[in-house]
């Protein structure tokens, strides 16, 4: 599976921290990383299958349907559809056949606008949040996609990733912190509601910051989602550690998994592909090409590359190890095991990741060979899920 999602928040980080420390690591020799040639693991047994129907998007002609680099598109309440496109920096709303509705905000510096943007998060209510990574703020938009407020004052960025809970919402913020010894990196999860000071920490990875090996700051890498009741589900991002932990909304343990897997190593065209899509990606975002050359690809597929919660209460799990999407799904009230799930591929749909919600399923490709689309998707079996964009 194209771990690119995770990648993007690493990206996030990087670029942060190139954009504040110029051009050191410059003389460094990259270290070339090779993968075994052999294919990936193989996928397990499926217990239900999801299928691609329908795209929005163009290559060429309306510019509203044309997308550079979709970084997150969902279901809305009212069954719209919201895409972010970060090349674009464009929020864009469609109706659920793929009309194009309206514009979030638009590139800039002013209120409402914004310089980078990463995700965008819908709230119960209709709402919009959209982190600006370099403008250092949140931008919150009312279900008719009017700006209405900025969360601003982050260090050294605002939450990259954000989930809507009740009263605020949990996100995943990069962190630095400047000792007597050294310049330390990494990702924190923490809940907001009505300041930049977090009002709970549930996990916080720091790391040595190495110019030199950009690639390393993944290991700080978290991922999350949330639930309903305010709960938080965390799991590593990691190439050894099967865990995922649901802890309440003041970051007291519910329950915890681990699990035992093979650890499955990355192609030579993998870790190409890798490569070459964290170095343009640096160059764009602002950090010199010398610095850019110096991420080092890990050799290994991560375990877990996604927590997503259904309308249903189960937590979906995606795993990192295979060439398209695969699923173990969890009870969240527990920890229990459900069933399987994966997404139904061919050639085009390979690298599609799904975004799971509790309004409907969407997908991306983020590192599409094509155009960018927004894909979506349905279970073949329609009573797997209960929701009106099932």
């Amino acid at each position: 599976m194209k771990q690119t999602v995770p990648v993007l928040c690493i990206l996030t980080l990087i670029t942060v921290a190139a954009c504040g420390n110029g051009s050191q690591g410059a003389d460094s020799a990259q270290e070339q990383q090779t993968g075994s040639e052999t294919a990936g693991a193989v996928m397990p047994e499926v217990d239900h299958w999801l299928v691609v129907t329908d795209s929005i998007g163009v290559e060429l002609g309306d510019s509203n349907l044309v997308f550079g680099q979709i970084v997150a598109g969902e279901f809305m309440p009212n069954g719209n559809i919201v895409v972010a496109d970060m090349v674009k920096n464009k929020i864009s709303i469609f109706s659920a056949d793929g009309e194009f509705i309206a514009q979030a905000g638009r590139q800039g510096s002013g209120p409402g606008e914004y310089q980078l943007l990463t995700t965008v998060a819908v709230t119960a209510e209709g709402g919009l949040i959209v982190p600006d990574a370099m403008g250092g703020k949140l931008n919150f938009y009312d279900s008719d996609y009017n700006f209405v407020d900025a969360m601003t004052g982050f260090f050294p960025s605002p939450p990259v990733m954000i989930s809507p809970v009740a009263g605020g919402f949990v996100g995943l913020k990069p962190e630095f912190e400047q000792t007597e010894e050294e310049m330390r990196t990494g990702m924190g999860i923490y809940l907001w509601t009505d300041s930049v000071t977090a009002d709970v920490e549930y996990v916080k990875n720091m790391i040595p910051l190495d110019l030199n090996d950009l690639g390393a700051t993944a290991k700080a890498m978290v991922l999350f989602d949330t639930d309903y009741n305010g709960n938080v589900f965390l799991t590593p991002y990691s190439t050894e550690d099967y865990t995922i932990t649901c802890v309440s909304p003041d970051g007291e343990e519910i329950w915890s998994i681990t699990e035992e897997q093979s650890t499955v190593r990355k192609t030579d065209e993998e870790i190409e592909e890798e490569r070459e899509m964290v170095r343009s990606r640096l160059i764009a975002g602002g950090a010199p090409a010398s610095m850019a050359e110096n991420y080092q690809v890990e050799e290994y597929k991560a375990f877990i590359s996604m927590l997503e919660v259904d309308n249903l209460h189960r937590l979906w799990v995606q795993s990192g190890l295979y060439n398209s999407a695969f699923y173990r799904v969890y009870d969240c009230d527990n920890g229990d095991f459900l069933f399987t799930a994966a997404l139904r591929v061919d050639d085009e749909h390979e690298g599609v990741t799904p975004t799971i919600s509790e309004y409907g399923i969407t997908g991306f490709d983020p590192n599409t060979n094509t155009w960018s689309r927004l894909y979506i998707i349905h279970p073949e079996e329609p009573d797997l899920f209960q929701t009106q964009n099932w």
